[in-house]
């Protein structure tokens, strides 16, 4: 058990007890040397009247003294009757003793003293040590209230060992743990509020069209005719509104971490073929060549399903913005520390102040010839291939080429 703070409260006791120990010792020593010395000097008097009036008794009293006469038993005896012939019993108070009863109250003064010094010492340090841990208890109180109300700036720091420090570094990783926590709450909140303003204005147009198609196609004298294509215009928009809601919600199930992908070692070069495959159709009518620089197997880990919609997004956009006739050209770059993913078209090209904001959602080139676009393709791309911790990179020029380079981290 490691309580630091106990043990150093359990060592300031044992310094008090050790001193009030020594303490005991030094006062009972000089209480016997004192009772010593009154007693030499009790007994030289007596010894010294007697010797005076029967000098030739001066070695016996002395052997009486010292405990060495052969016969102290019968003379112990005839003492202690003279005594009580004057009064003088064991079981008197020591009141009637001066000498020892003054001896006795000083020693019994001095342990009393002792004793209250003792007690006001431990006193103190109980007192100064609870005082030190009900302080530090009350600074975390205080921060915790401060932390309540927002303010993240509080400091608790605590250099010594023990219980108060692990708390206090408990207390520092958990202000750190709701400040970042607020902080991701506050993100969200403000990506919240622009996303919600973003589909609202991007299913406006949709809306407001479907609408004035519909009450055109309310007028009963509208031909049959008219009436078809106005309905495929209504579908139209709501394959694009579809497409619109199924990507904003993929990106948000990305942001939100609510997506588990299934990343395994998987050939890269099969997960792009299976993509062109997908665009075959839209290759053949746009009447364009693919330019294919890759080995036949490269192994990267990744989620099959959810790279492909990445690749697929990519490839389309390089398809959309190329001239019809056009060329793509695909290389994969294998290394021992990454594998890179070049998809190149030869189109239109993006100005350079506009390459920051291709990834935004909702963000179209101010040049670009696709109208019916919503701008969501790119900043799901980049969602996915982020989630694979890898990166992604555009380079263009205007009327020349756009680059888009996928880097995947081998460590």
């Amino acid at each position: 058990m490691k309580i630091t703070e106990l043990k150093g409260y359990m060592a300031i006791l044992a310094v008090l007890l050790s001193l009030f120990t020594i303490y005991q010792f030094i006062e009972h020593q000089l209480f016997y040397d004192q009772l010593k010395t009154d007693s030499i000097a009790a007994w030289g008097e007596i010894t010294a009247r007697l010797a005076e009036q029967h000098p030739e008794n001066e070695a016996e009293i002395m052997k009486v003294l010292t405990s060495h006469s052969s016969d102290s038993s019968k003379y112990q005896e005839k003492g202690r009757e003279i005594f009580r012939q004057y009064g003088l019993y064991e079981d008197l108070e020591t009141e009637l003793f001066p000498l020892l009863n003054n001896h006795i109250f000083g020693h019994n003064q001095s342990i009393f003293w002792g004793l209250i010094g003792f007690g006001l010492m431990l006193f103190g340090a109980t007192y100064m040590q609870s005082k030190m841990i009900f302080n530090k208890i009350r600074q975390l109180a205080s921060a915790a209230k401060k932390i309540i109300d927002g303010d993240y700036s509080v400091v608790i720091n605590e250099n010594k060992e023990g219980d108060l420090a692990k708390l206090a570094a408990s207390f520092r990783s958990m202000k750190d743990i709701i400040r970042k926590s607020m902080q991701d709450l506050l993100e969200e909140k403000q990506f919240l509020g622009q996303m919600l303003q973003d589909i609202s204005h991007q299913l406006k147009t949709p809306l407001s069209t479907i609408s004035i198609y519909n009450e055109m196609m309310l007028n009963e004298n509208l031909p049959r005719q008219q009436q078809v294509r106005l309905l495929q215009n209504n579908d139209v928009q709501i394959s694009r509104m579809n497409v619109l809601i199924q990507n904003l919600l993929k990106i948000a199930k990305i942001d939100a971490r609510a997506i588990s992908f299934d990343k395994e070692p998987a050939n890269l070069v099969e997960t792009i073929e299976e993509v062109l495959e997908r665009l075959t159709s839209m290759i053949s009518d746009h009447h364009m060549s693919i330019d294919w620089d890759v080995p036949e197997e490269v192994v990267v880990v990744h989620d099959k399903m959810w790279m492909q919609e990445a690749l697929l997004n990519l490839l389309k956009n390089a398809i959309e913005h190329s001239k019809p006739g056009g060329k793509i050209m695909i290389q994969v770059k294998d290394t021992p520390i990454y594998t890179e993913l070049v998809i190149q078209d030869f189109g239109e090209g993006i100005e350079a102040e506009e390459l920051p904001h291709i990834f935004d959602r909702f963000y179209k080139a101010s040049g670009s010839k696709k109208h019916d676009s919503v701008g969501i393709g790119l900043a799901l791309a980049k969602a996915i291939i982020e989630a694979h911790q890898a990166l992604i990179k555009v380079e263009s020029e205007k009327y020349a080429y756009t680059k888009f380079t996928v880097t995947f981290i081998k460590f």
